[in-house]
């Protein structure tokens, strides 16, 4: 019984002490620093794509040597897997920036398919 009335002792005072803070802090900077810290997220992600993805290019050639000297010992398979994997890791950085491209060209030749994909479901009885 005793613990119970401590626990809610700290939680009044918790909540409380969070209540003073939340009418201090303006939410313009809490947004700053949640958009800051997923910038930094965003970069640190790049840096592991493009970190994982050479060095499973390179294991891709050094399997490949290793399938060369003796072929039993490592399948073709290995060194092929490998390599697709690390372009797939290299190019996912890369995925926002072409669909973007590949928005605009379509945009600026008029396809009316993409256009009308991005507004959703047309409701044909509407008048």
């Amino acid at each position: 019984m005793r613990k119970i009335k401590h626990l809610t002792l700290l939680t009044v005072i918790g909540g409380l002490s969070v209540c003073g803070l939340a009418n201090a802090v303006p939410l313009s900077d809490v947004s700053q620093v949640l958009l800051t810290g997923g910038h930094i997220l965003t970069k640190l992600m790049w840096a592991a794509c493009i970190v994982v993805g050479i060095a499973l290019i390179a294991a891709a050639f050094t399997q490949f040597q290793i399938h060369r000297r003796n072929p039993k010992l490592v399948p073709l398979t290995t060194p092929v897997l490998y390599l697709i994997l690390g372009i797939a890791a290299i190019s996912i950085p890369f995925i926002e920036h072409a669909t973007g491209f590949l928005e605009s060209k379509l945009a600026s030749t008029g396809d009316s398919s993409v256009s009308s994909a991005k507004e959703g479901p047309v409701d044909i009885d509407a008048h």
